[in-house]
């Protein structure tokens, strides 16, 4: 089946694209996300880190971005 499938690709023009493109995404996506995480700010971390562990409503929701 992966002959097949690897065999219709070849034939295809440009299909190389698709595996830098992916690639790229993947990489954009996690840069975008590391720098939230850094600039989050401490106190937000510790009250996402307590939420498994507490019963209250999450004050985060009334909190305007």
């Amino acid at each position: 089946m992966l002959r097949f499938i690897k065999h219709h690709l070849a034939t295809e023009a440009g299909v190389e694209f698709y595996g830098i493109f992916s690639l790229l995404v993947f990489t954009l996506v996690f840069l975008i996300v590391l720098i939230r995480i850094a600039r989050m700010k401490k106190s937000t971390i510790d009250e996402l880190s307590n939420i498994p562990l507490n019963n209250e409503v999450s004050t985060i929701q009334n909190e305007v971005p």
